[in-house]
């Protein structure tokens, strides 16, 4: 088995129900797209606040930045063999996936990668991420023929847990079901889709980081994603928020691969 030491530092989207099915764009598939034309925030009594064309997000203008933490999540090795090396242990929280055999596709679904608890009131209307992914692997084609469809994309996962979501009334609209106490969203990063050629390797290494722009969750999307009422999504902000880190995605015609993230949130 090949082991990759691992360095330390330090998201609604749903994966294509086919691996060979063409990427959405990310601005149809991301929680973090700011709506464009949708219903606007109520107006101020004061006629001279700003208003959600002057600056996008009304809820959060003009507040302090309210640092919230920052975690790591274990490690998620994708290998032909996870029996663990005794002279590289795996961390206690790490995972290892064996393999699809070439040219099946492995199907990564993994949660509980690390876990943030944020008290009540520990942000006014927004939380806010900077993400950062550390991802190591190797496209390998020894089927014999050529491929046209090797693929990485794997992608940070986020379920959002608030008791304001527990009410078996409230109907998640992405989904049609209720909530059960939680959001769940995903965060798209660096992914790949490239064809090889008859035994043709491939090794990629690469650390992005990724900004906010709406958010993990934010009163704007609790009103105008998930139907939930203005005073609802108030008393979400309200309320203890806990936050469950994992990851998910596919990977094709590789034959190793590592993949982790660190995460700082931050709201208003």
């Amino acid at each position: 088995m090949r082991t990759l030491t691992v360095w330390c530092v330090a998201a609604v989207s749903v994966l294509a129900s086919s691996a060979w099915a063409k990427p959405k764009p990310e601005r149809e598939r991301s929680p973090d797209v700011l709506r464009v034309g949708g219903a606007s925030a109520p107006v101020r009594p004061n006629a001279s606040a700003p208003t959600v064309d002057d600056v996008g997000d009304v809820d959060s203008f003009g507040r302090n930045v309210q640092y919230l933490g920052v975690t790591q999540t274990a490690n998620v090795e994708l290998a032909t063999d996870c029996t663990p090396d005794p002279n590289n242990p795996p961390g206690p929280n790490d995972r290892c996936i064996v393999l699809a055999a070439a040219p099946g596709t492995t199907t990564v679904d993994e949660e509980e990668l690390a876990t943030m608890n944020l008290p009540a009131k520990a942000t006014h209307s927004l939380i806010c991420f900077a993400v950062t992914p550390f991802i190591t692997f190797e496209f390998n084609n020894t089927t014999g023929v050529p491929q046209p469809s090797a693929v990485w994309n794997l992608r940070p996962t986020i379920r959002i847990e608030n008791e304001v979501l527990n009410d078996p009334a409230l109907i998640d609209p992405t989904t049609g079901a209720p909530f059960a106490g939680a959001i769940t969203v995903a965060l798209g990063t660096y992914s790949e889709n490239r064809s090889l050629a008859v035994d043709e390797r491939a090794t990629r290494t690469t650390t992005q980081s990724r900004a906010c722009i709406a958010g993990i969750i934010s009163k704007n999307a609790l009103t105008q994603t998930y139907g939930l009422s203005d005073s609802l999504a108030s008393q979400f902000f309200k309320k203890p928020i806990s936050l469950h880190f994992g990851a998910s995605g596919l990977a094709r015609l590789i034959d190793f691969g590592n993949y982790f993230y660190g995460i700082r949130l931050y709201g208003d």
